[in-house]
């Protein structure tokens, strides 16, 4: 009975899955087709473009996470190391091992970025996206891929592709089709790697903050497992963009 009990659960899991990376291959498909609509601008043509392929590549993530998983990681095992720091001890649970994810490491193109230089990503559990998997618990904190220093126009373009303009009316602060995050966050939260290089930062064991502003009753990342916001930080802000690579 333990047996079957358990293979029902495996299949409920793995069909889940599906559906979740089913979504994110719709997801860069409709950006992808939008650009075909006609009817904007070069700049706009080109945001939508490169829209589509920073979201093409967390979506892959996303399929090297659940293999893992599927093949017996437990997700607070999984690291990020890049593939000329990871040890060798631990290329079984890195992501960017062929003995672990064997996913493609790489930056992001520099027609993404607002300095025009090609971008760092950062993965990190450091966040609970209301509405994604559990909330207000340690185990709802989501494994989150994100993209800071992205230029206004690629991020505004995404989030209109994604409906998030729909979704800001009752944003305290919105910049377009843009919601602000919660200012009192800094963008450590952000910029950090679930790393063991050199003792970096491994995954929370409590829960943590909402992707959103604590303060007003702004809806915008409900339910949304990508997206782009800009976080005021320092230096001037920067936009950033998220995609949920596992919900828990």
């Amino acid at each position: 009975m333990k047996n079957t009990h358990n293979n029902a659960e495996r299949g409920n899991v793995l069909f889940l899955i599906l559906i979740a990376v089913a979504l994110f291959a719709a997801l860069s498909y409709a950006v992808t087709q939008s650009s075909r609509s006609g009817g904007g601008s070069t700049d706009r043509e080109t945001s939508i473009l490169s829209g589509a392929s920073m979201t093409q590549y967390p979506a892959g993530l996303r399929t090297s996470v659940v293999r893992m998983i599927l093949s017996g990681t437990d997700v607070t095992e999984i690291q990020f190391d890049a593939p000329d720091a990871i040890l060798a001890a631990n290329e079984g649970a890195s992501v960017f091992h062929p003995r672990g994810g064997g996913a493609l490491f790489q930056e992001a193109p520099a027609n993404l970025m607002a300095n025009n230089q090609a971008g760092t990503w950062f993965f990190n559990g450091n966040w609970d996206v209301p509405g994604i998997g559990l909330s207000d618990s340690a185990d709802g904190n989501d494994l989150i891929a994100f993209l800071p220093g992205i230029s206004r126009g690629v991020c505004t373009a995404v989030n209109e592709e994604l409906n998030f303009v729909e979704d800001i009316t009752d944003c305290f602060n919105t910049d377009g089709a843009v919601p602000h995050i919660n200012t009192t966050l800094t963008q450590a939260n952000i910029r950090e790697n679930i790393q063991i290089d050199t003792g970096g930062v491994t995954f929370p064991t409590t829960d943590q903050e909402d992707l959103a502003n604590a303060t007003s009753a702004c809806t915008a990342f409900i339910g949304h497992p990508a997206g782009c916001f800009f976080d005021a930080g320092t230096n001037g802000g920067e936009y950033v963009y998220y995609a949920v690579l596992l919900e828990r």
